[in-house]
């Protein structure tokens, strides 16, 4: 790892504890009673370092127009490690629901409209930006056919499903716009719709019509989505920590404090020995550390905290907008000119701060559009 580059951890640290205390005092948002606070603290920290993932990428793209991943071990794990943890988290959450579904039945259009409302409205949101964003780079003008707007426009509607109409208006790369963070969002929607499935492995009362509808829908996002099915492994991980957890004997011995340090040493081997996130070993490593987290081990109290926990409820604006807004940070703010001339320590100055914009931004985002809808979901 480049050592201008780690002498940045330490005030980017430092730039995001003060901006999570500042901008909780300012925009005051409660805590929810859950069943699962450790995750809920993990989860602001998995999106935090997607947005360091994705910063160091805008570093290297800068300099040779190359979007690629990064040479970093730890960086680029940043980013695909996080999502591993995502998947895994989506994965366990859903199934521990199955699992502890007490009626037998499950209401799957209800289940399907609350997933609606909680995913959509800030992705939407997101891309209305976006869409902003690409009609002012290609100058307001009509590039391309009606058809072929419709069919992009359509396309980032329902999540960027279809990669082959993800340019807008004849934009090239327009990916680039919100670092291609929508590439996640079929598999998480293709795993929602294939849940009636994985509940008649728990036995539970479904109706076939749904349960053949909803495999019908997670086949044609996949089709569309040209989905690989190597990226499915770890929402397999996330269930099969659901079902250890439900054994009980395994989170009261995985709680306790001496785990924290075995969860920490295998992150540590992952970092030290492999480049991405994505080889099932590594999996099975996130699948572990995960295990242990979900057992309730805090990690010394530091997921558990109130701090951690404010930090996570805004994890979804996070992931959504922090692309966009290293995209107007640097083409904008900056211009590509002079961003291209940065030197590191420039460039990683600005990056930390821009931290405290950018959270402030997530956390008005989270209050505003993300809650109401949270909590007429629960009423």
């Amino acid at each position: 790892m480049n050592g201008t580059i780690s002498i940045f951890f330490i005030p980017i640290l430092f730039f995001l504890i003060l901006s999570i205390l500042l901008i909780n005092k300012s925009v005051k948002i409660d805590l929810a009673e859950i069943r699962y606070p450790e995750i809920d603290g993990l989860r602001g920290y998995l999106a935090f370092f997607v947005f360091l993932h994705h910063a160091y990428i805008w570093q290297v793209f800068l300099k040779t127009t190359d979007w690629k991943d990064p040479e970093s071990n730890l960086f680029n794990q940043f980013g695909e490690t996080s999502v591993i943890f995502f998947f895994i988290i989506t994965a366990f959450l859903f199934t521990s629901k199955l699992l502890h579904n007490k009626t037998g039945e499950i209401d799957w259009l209800n289940y399907l409209r609350s997933r609606f409302l909680r995913l959509f409205p800030m992705y939407f949101f997101s891309i209305i930006i976006i869409f902003i964003l690409a009609a002012f780079l290609t100058q307001f003008t009509l590039r391309v056919s009606f058809i072929e707007i419709l069919k992009s426009t359509l396309s980032w509607l329902f999540f960027n499903v279809s990669k082959k109409h993800s340019n807008l208006n004849g934009l090239e790369d327009t990916f680039i716009l919100n670092a291609g963070i929508t590439w996640t969002l079929p598999y998480e929607w293709a795993f929602y719709f294939l849940l009636p499935l994985i509940a008649l492995w728990f036995k539970i009362k479904i109706n076939l019509k749904a349960v053949l509808s909803f495999t019908l829908a997670a086949a044609i996002i996949m089709i569309l989505n040209k989905s690989s099915l190597r990226h499915f492994v770890p929402f397999a991980g996330g269930i099969i920590v659901a079902l250890l957890m439900n054994t009980k004997k395994i989170p009261a011995i995985l709680k306790q404090k001496k785990y924290t340090i075995l969860a920490l040493l295998l992150l540590s081997i992952s970092i030290y020995f492999f480049n991405g996130g994505r080889k099932p070993i590594q999996i099975i490593i996130s699948s572990i550390v995960f295990l242990i987290i979900a057992s309730g081990n805090s990690f010394f109290g530091a997921l558990s905290s109130s701090f951690s926990r404010k930090f996570g409820q805004i994890t979804y604006s996070l992931y959504l907008l922090h692309g966009i807004f290293l995209f107007i940070i640097f083409h904008f703010i900056i211009g590509l000119e002079k961003a291209r001339t940065l030197t590191e320590i420039e460039f990683w100055t600005i990056i930390t701060l821009s931290i405290m914009p950018l959270i402030f931004i997530c956390q008005l985002c989270f209050k505003y559009i993300e809650l109401p809808l949270m909590n007429r979901i629960k009423k």
